[in-house]
């Protein structure tokens, strides 16, 4: 249970960062503490790529001019269109590694949109080194890079994407299974997290290659939302 809940007798909790089950944002491998490619990246020059999720058929999906890349399954597998049109699949586990060969070619192309990608050759001492130097850094190692203090997954979106800081947290019980979201700075609409019966707490935003059967946040009808602001005493106007 969250320290929050201990004790406490409403449900309504205000705060901005919960703790949720699977990879905070996508996967970070472990094999990146024996010699793959890390990044060591100022921060905000990092590459960030931003993704969205289409929950109706399943897919998560990044768009560049007339280029979209399109996965199914997290990340595993990467399709790349242009003008909708199939040009190449991009598998995970491919030696070649093919995404990674993508990024950078993004990177040369479109780094004044997303910034450069500049990956550094490093082992178990370096990325060891890198937390010495960053005492202040508490999160997962930036294998990606990080944007604003926040690491990039493979797919390079950030973590604060995955753990849902675009939103506001209104409710955050996990012995009743209720997340509730507000996109207070945007529609106004609610939005619920759901529940992962695997791992017994609440998904990330957006699927990845842990979790690629995330289905992200469903939205609350307007008869919902109503129902919750009565049923919890909800006062939007004071949060």
């Amino acid at each position: 249970m969250s320290p929050f809940l201990a004790g406490a007798m409403p449900s309504i909790l205000v705060f901005d960062a919960p703790d949720v089950i699977g990879a905070p944002a996508d996967d970070v491998p472990l094999s990146a503490a024996f010699g793959i490619v890390i990044l060591f990246i100022i921060i905000n020059t990092s590459m960030k790529l931003d993704w969205y999720h289409n929950q109706a058929e399943g897919f998560i999906y990044c768009n560049i001019d007339n280029i979209t890349y399109k996965s199914y399954n997290g990340g595993d597998t990467i399709i790349k269109l242009i003008d909708n049109n199939q040009v190449s699949t991009m598998e995970k586990h491919d030696p070649a590694d093919p995404w990674e060969v993508e990024k950078q070619w993004i990177s040369d192309t479109y780094s004044d949109r997303f910034g450069v990608y500049e990956p550094m050759d490093a082992g178990e001492v370096g990325m060891q080194q890198w937390f010495d130097d960053h005492p202040e850094y508490t999160a997962a190692f930036p294998a990606f890079g990080l944007y604003n203090e926040n690491y990039l997954d493979r797919l390079q979106r950030s973590s604060d994407v995955q753990v849902g800081n675009d939103m506001h947290t209104l409710i955050f019980d996990p012995e009743q299974k209720l997340y509730i979201e507000w996109d207070k700075d945007n529609t106004g609409k609610f939005y619920r997290r759901e529940w992962c019966e695997e791992d017994n707490g609440f998904y990330n935003v957006q699927p990845c290659c842990v979790f690629p059967n995330n289905p992200g946040r469903t939205e609350l009808s307007d008869e919902e939302k109503q129902s919750l602001i009565s049923e919890h005493g909800m006062d939007l106007s004071t949060i």
